[in-house]
């Protein structure tokens, strides 16, 4: 909504609305009980979210409005008379009103104007009084930069705030990210360093406040997986956007007491919520990558983990996964890789993207030879997850992002078998991998043997690469051409003998660019043979000139 509500304030003039509030005020009195209801019903339509479908120009605007049933609402800034709705109302109505109130907050609180309106008092000159007086005054410290504890009280106040004034429970997470989260994000200190590890714990405290609202609405799948998912994962982005900035600077000692304390609120990641799993694992791990890559810190955890790990087990819902997947985390920034490959061998197959975070960390930093480790753990543990029952679609996702993690490797170290033997091992979820390699290294005839494999029938099969394989290596296509002609002939129809015949013409030519006619004559020769009585197909070989009377 946030998003909307802004691009409406970039396309409406502040001045227009703040008129058309004035309009409003003088055309209804909170003294009549009428109009009262009139703006009471519009404000209740409002926070249920139900306007939709806005566009606007530099001083109208036009609306949807759900009540009983759906109404046009067109309002005219400029002369608020002139709105006009759908609705059998013959003057100003509850849709006009909720219409406006959705324009109205796009340049300042909705509670303001009804305030505003019942005192009856001059909207555009409060407002300008409430911002100079405002400007008068001191502003109170609202945190204490070096503490995290003073952080994590100010971002509460904050949420707080937001949830006392939240307009529409229907656009609680929009509101959540664009109102909360940019709000805390102007706040953050002067200096660039201390700036930017503010913005990651915002982040951080906005990832988490998402997952608790989470457990309390019970939202459906379709607003986990289309509404929420693209706050969590550009809270994510964040994150790595702001821990990068933060790396072109020498941080500052007065950082070490919040990395100190972060320890604790990064763990919290783990046990929000059962949600977003994926998602929850990455941001702990990156944080950790980033930030907290010392033994000191790194002990900490692990002594933590440990201690809790067998108790998690016996909870409802539980948090082990999770815990054994942050306990391997450790192992990796200690460098423990065979103790990680043991202990995935205890997790179900599931579990092993959550192994790529580590393995792009090294990849990142070329260290070639503890790589070499993790490309045998992939490839001898990609079978079992391709033979895995999860979602076809999420398996392809996997090895999609795995083939490029391996083609990576191989590239670094000259290792091409590698990446063919990876591509061959994981078919058929590696099926574009492969294609694009064999065609890339013109082995053309494992490339047929690939498409014959997975059941492709030669009109399946790219017509510009058949043609770029005839060029470059005539006779391969034969055997398949043979096969296609069979099988269409097979099919007995009169549109199948035509196919069959276009395929014995670029056969004809396959030979003839082999040089062996003689071949090509005895095997036409033979074909009209053995189906002489099949006379629809007779015809269309001396149609296409393939034999003679």
């Amino acid at each position: 909504m946030k998003g909307v509500l802004s691009m409406l304030g970039r396309e409406l003039s502040k001045e227009f609305v703040l008129g058309a509030g004035e309009q409003i005020k003088h055309l209804l009195s909170p003294q009549d009980e009428h109009d009262r209801n009139v703006v009471k019903k519009g404000l209740i339509l409002y926070r249920q979210g139900s306007i939709y479908n806005v566009s606007t120009t530099s001083h109208t605007v036009s609306a949807k409005v759900q009540d009983v049933t759906s109404v046009q609402v067109e309002l005219d800034l400029d002369d608020f008379v002139m709105s006009t709705c759908t609705c059998p109302a013959p003057s100003i109505c509850r849709h006009r009103i909720a219409a406006f109130l959705y324009v109205y907050a796009s340049v300042d609180r909705v509670g303001t104007f009804v305030d505003l309106w019942k005192e009856e008092k001059p909207i555009d000159d409060v407002l300008k009084h409430v911002h100079k007086a405002s400007s008068l005054l001191k502003p109170e410290k609202e945190y204490e930069d070096s503490s995290l504890a003073s952080w994590i009280a100010f971002f509460d106040r904050e949420f707080e705030s937001w949830y006392d004034q939240l307009s529409s429970p229907n656009q609680l997470f929009q509101s959540l990210f664009h109102h909360y989260y940019s709000a805390l994000k102007k706040k953050a200190p002067k200096s660039p360093e201390m700036k930017q590890f503010f913005i990651v714990q915002a982040s951080v405290t906005v990832f988490i406040k998402i997952l608790q609202l989470i457990n309390e609405t019970k939202p459906t799948d379709y607003m986990l997986q289309h509404i929420i998912y693209p706050y969590i994962d550009q809270l994510s982005d964040n994150v790595a956007i702001a821990i990068s900035e933060m790396k072109r600077y020498a941080l500052p000692f007065a950082l070490d007491p919040l990395l100190v304390d972060s320890v604790e609120r990064f763990r919290e990641l783990l046990f929000t919520s059962k949600h977003y799993q994926y998602e929850r694992s990455n941001l702990y791990q990156l944080l950790w990558i980033e930030l907290l890559r010392r033994d000191k810190f790194i002990n900490i955890e692990r002594e933590w983990l440990e201690e809790h790990l067998e108790d998690e087990k016996n909870h409802e819902p539980s948090f082990a996964v999770e815990m054994e997947t942050a306990l391997m985390h450790m192992d990796f920034l200690q460098s423990r890789d065979e103790h990680i490959f043991e202990t995935m061998k205890r997790l179900t197959p599931a579990a092993l993207p959550f192994t790529f975070h580590w393995v792009e960390d090294i990849m990142k930093k070329k260290n070639w030879k503890r790589m070499s480790g993790w490309m045998s753990y992939m490839m001898d543990n990609s079978t079992e997850y391709i033979n895995s029952d999860l979602p076809f679609e999420e398996k392809r996702q996997v090895v999609r992002y795995m083939m490029q993690l391996i083609k990576q490797y191989s590239k670094a170290t000259n290792d091409e078998k590698l990446f063919e033997r990876a591509c061959r091992n994981m078919l058929p979820l590696s099926y574009a991998e492969y294609h694009d390699f064999l065609l890339d290294k013109e082995q053309y005839r494992t490339w047929i043997e690939l498409q014959t494999l997975l059941g492709f029938s030669i009109e399946e099969m790219d017509t510009y690469v058949l043609r770029d394989i005839e060029k470059s290596e005539p006779g391969v296509l034969l055997p398949l051409y043979v096969k296609t002609v069979k099988h269409e002939i097979s099919m007995k129809t009169r549109e199948n003998y035509k196919m069959a015949v276009r395929y014995l013409k670029r056969m004809k030519s396959q030979y003839k660019k082999l040089k062996r006619e003689e071949v090509w004559e005895n095997y036409i020769l033979q074909l009209s043979d053995e189906h002489k009585r099949l006379r629809a197909f007779q015809e269309e070989l001396k149609k296409g000139k393939l034999i003679h009377d």
